[in-house]
């Protein structure tokens, strides 16, 4: 369906007709060239909403686009651009729909590809997502580029109280630029997957804080369980903040026991510069903490120059192996913090470069015990 040859006073109008019409067949309903979306669009189940090449301007007061169960939105590339509503306090793009009716209701098998979402509004959040996905089931997120926009990026797991998580959905090959709020967030999910996505430039000035991959659940019947954060680029050497979150955050400060096993495997985390001027942009390389903090592998992880730790981990059951470590820590601060049970670290390395401050001290916290600790050249364990 062309949704340019239906009724309606602006773009989202006219593709709620061309969806309409489609009715309850599958099919696909087109938008060519950009426009404006004044009405929201609500894509049907079995449908898809494509949007070829141009700039797309919300002008709602509500979420621009919603998508049932089963819907997919598919661009042409990041030619496809939508922009953030600048609606006061709208920052919300794309939504699944059950999850936008009612924080913890179920989604499921929805797609968002291909497309780029613009920062547009004036004003900053730390807690609304331009992709919002809530607790969506077999649900994926592949190639998109979140640019500049001044809320959440994108986020996975809504509300437990229904009795619901994001279970088997992954956001993949996308890439975060200038995201002002946690680039890339899951808050209560099971076989979660985050991998090959690029965070660049995190931050922006006035913004809440930018965190680049943050798991972190808010209630204690919330769920990280089975989650791979593999391969993924982290580098802020050119933010415009002087100083902004971490690199891998995982947490469970909520106290829920349903944690782990958690991989974090061959990322690479670029927090400053090293040459020239030296900059400390990034605060923690890969921080897990929290009460219930269990079965956590960090593994092949390269972290580059970070202001605080390039590792910090509190837990049990930690496997931390073959992580490569350059001019963390510094200024007084230890590179590393270890407070950790029946884990081991073994294999791991520090490297100096000479430019600017760096420590590669441990600091081990009583209580840490039985932890194989061993082949760890360059950290200074006690």
């Amino acid at each position: 369906m062309n949704a340019q040859q239906y009724p309606g006073a602006d773009l989202g109008a006219k593709a709620n007709a061309a969806d309409k019409a489609l009715g309850a067949a599958p099919g696909e309903i087109t938008l060519s060239g950009g426009g404006r979306i004044a009405t929201q669009i609500i894509v049907s189940s079995g449908h898809t909403l494509r949007l070829t090449k141009g700039t797309y301007v919300s002008a709602t007061s509500v979420i621009p686009i919603l998508l049932k169960q089963g819907a997919k939105l598919i661009g042409s590339g990041w030619d496809a651009i939508i922009l953030e509503p600048t609606a006061p306090g709208q920052f919300t793009v794309i939504s699944a729909y059950n999850n936008a009716q009612r924080n913890g209701s179920a989604d499921s098998d929805l797609v968002v590809k291909d497309i780029q979402i613009k920062g547009a509004n004036p004003g900053f959040n730390s807690a609304p997502q331009a992709i919002s996905l809530g607790n969506c089931s077999r649900c994926t997120v592949d190639h998109v580029w979140i640019n500049g926009t001044r809320s959440i990026g994108v986020q996975l797991g809504g509300a437990s109280f229904e009795g619901h998580w994001a279970e088997d959905s992954k956001v993949v090959n996308c890439q975060f630029t200038r995201v002002a709020s946690q680039n890339l967030a899951l808050v209560n999910g099971h076989n979660i997957t985050f991998e090959n996505n690029r965070f660049l430039a995190s931050g922006q000035i006035g913004g809440p804080g930018s965190t680049n991959i943050d798991v972190e659940p808010n209630d204690a019947n919330d769920r990280i369980e089975n989650v791979r954060i593999v391969n993924n680029l982290i580098d802020v050497r050119d933010s415009e903040v002087p100083t902004s979150g971490n690199g891998i955050l995982v947490q469970s400060g909520s106290g829920t026991p349903h944690v782990g096993p958690i991989l974090i495997e061959r990322n690479t985390i670029i927090g400053g510069r090293n040459m020239g001027v030296i900059t400390n942009v990034l605060s923690n390389g890969i921080y897990a903490f929290g009460n219930t903090m269990k079965d956590v592998t960090i593994r092949n992880n390269h972290v580059t120059r970070t202001g605080q730790a390039g590792l910090r981990i509190e837990g049990t059951r930690f496997v931390v192996t073959g992580n490569e470590f350059t001019d963390v820590g510094g200024g007084g601060t230890p590179g590393f913090y270890v407070a950790v049970t029946n884990s081991q670290i073994i294999g791991n390395r520090f490297t100096y470069t000479g430019n600017g401050p760096a420590d590669g001290r441990v600091e081990m916290v009583a209580g840490s015990r039985n932890n194989v600790i061993r082949d760890n050249p360059g950290m200074g364990f006690p």
